[in-house]
């Protein structure tokens, strides 16, 4: 009997797509648990600690206060 030749598909690639703006951690392709906003930054999401993009979003609360604050 002849075998059949198939089509091989090839291992998945696995691409780092990106690094979190807060601490810095690869973003896996894989891997999902991470935010793209919309000024296209990137963040991670690990299970212990709040989200990434919630200290970024916390962050940028607290300096919009203090350059209100200057201002006046």
């Amino acid at each position: 009997m002849k075998k059949n030749k198939t089509w091989v598909r090839s291992k998945e690639q696995i691409l780092i797509c990106g690094y979190c703006e807060v601490c810095g951690k690869q973003l896996m392709s894989d891997k999902g648990n991470w935010i793209v906003n919309a000024e296209k930054k990137k963040f991670c999401h690990n299970g212990k600690d709040e989200l990434c993009f919630n200290q970024y979003i916390n962050n940028r609360k607290n300096n919009d206060r203090l350059s209100q604050n200057k201002v006046r």
